[in-house]
């Protein structure tokens, strides 16, 4: 749908990823902590995630000032090993080889497979919500309660105006990992519903694409700050997962 923002390539090195001053929302969720409540919505969101798969088999995004650590995460993912064959969607968590720190995939380039441009554009929302969904799960998993920038959105530039501005306010904002993956499912939910809401206007051949352009202007952008976000909340799982280690050497 639009360039893949870089998601977590550079992750390997990021004990301390640059901090920065872009955040995907001027105004984050912030979300109750009570482990209860976290683990309820876990139990919800991946329910409902699941119940969504019936219908799953994504497609793609398009590069972005971060496509290097894009391209690393990829490899990095060639060793690891995949979910179930009942797995329907490419979308899944893991485990970094080096760290053991959970991760979510980068978004799939290629449109999935299916026999009508429908089907195909129906399973390519749907791997969008399974993105979010465990994105959102695991950045509460993390829990953080210090507010960071987010590094991964320092050069990001989106093709949409009105997000672009949004974008732009938010380069002074800082987040918890809980109002980060409250971001998340903000703006990844939207980036769902406007593929979903936009099938009359499919391309046959580029079913992923729409002919609307402003549209899929808006589309490729929600896409953008999407990915973003998520290599963010996989760099600070990372983060996490060093500083864990550290403590207890002490």
């Amino acid at each position: 749908m639009t360039n893949r923002t870089g998601v977590a390539g550079d992750q390997e090195k990021a004990d301390s990823p640059q901090e920065i001053r872009d955040v995907a929302s001027p105004r984050p969720m912030a979300m109750e902590r009570s482990p209860s409540k976290r683990q309820l919505l876990k139990v919800i969101l991946l329910g409902g995630a699941a119940a969504s798969l019936a219908l799953a088999w994504p497609r793609g995004a398009y590069a972005s000032s971060l496509d290097k650590s894009s391209t690393s995460l990829e490899s990095a993912q060639a060793g690891v090993t995949k979910p179930s064959t009942l797995n329907l969607s490419r979308v899944f968590r893991f485990n970094d080889p080096r760290t053991r720190a959970p991760q979510i995939s980068v978004f799939p380039e290629a449109d999935p497979q299916g026999e009508t441009p429908l089907e195909i554009r129906m399973k390519h929302f749907t791997e969008i919500e399974n993105f979010t969904f465990i994105g959102f799960v695991l950045a509460h998993e993390l829990a953080g309660t210090y507010s960071r920038p987010i590094s991964t959105i320092t050069n990001l530039v989106v093709p949409d105006t009105e997000f672009q501005n949004l974008v732009n306010l938010a380069k002074t904002d800082r987040l918890t990992d809980e109002q980060l993956g409250d971001t998340l499912l903000d703006v990844g939910i939207n980036w769902e519903h406007f593929v979903a809401s936009n099938n009359d206007k499919l391309i046959r051949d580029q079913p992923t694409k729409i002919t609307d352009t402003a549209m899929q202007a808006k589309i490729d952008s929600l896409d953008q700050i999407t990915e973003a976000l998520v290599a963010e909340i996989n760099l600070r799982s990372i983060r996490e997962r060093k500083e864990s280690r550290e403590r207890l050497r002490l």
